[in-house]
């Protein structure tokens, strides 16, 4: 399945609200990628220009749309979604690629 990589910003929305709603918040993100048909492979929380890098498998980049949208829309993250490929599948773009 595809994967893909997100970062992620908390609102001042998200932050306000942290105590009271931070896990259960998290918790719908991840069910919304269920929903569409994702997958949190992992989610690391961070200091500096993003809180949080989540990494995920969807079946296509529509899915990922809806659940950068869906999340997005609770109002306590900015969210930047994009595709990833592995390290091995990259040697075999460039290889297919360059090849001469």
């Amino acid at each position: 399945m595809p994967m893909y990589v997100s970062l992620v910003k908390f609102t001042q929305q998200g932050l306000s609200t942290m105590k009271d709603k931070g896990v259960e918040r998290a918790e719908t993100v991840k069910k919304n990628a269920q929903a569409c048909g994702g997958k949190l492979m992992q989610a690391y929380y961070c200091l500096g220009q993003y809180d949080v890098v989540a990494i995920w498998e969807f079946p296509d980049n529509r899915a990922a749309m809806k659940a950068a949208v869906l999340n997005a829309a609770l109002g306590h993250i900015e969210i930047n979604t994009m595709p990833a490929v592995d390290r091995e599948e990259w040697k075999h773009i460039l290889q297919e690629t360059l090849s001469t």
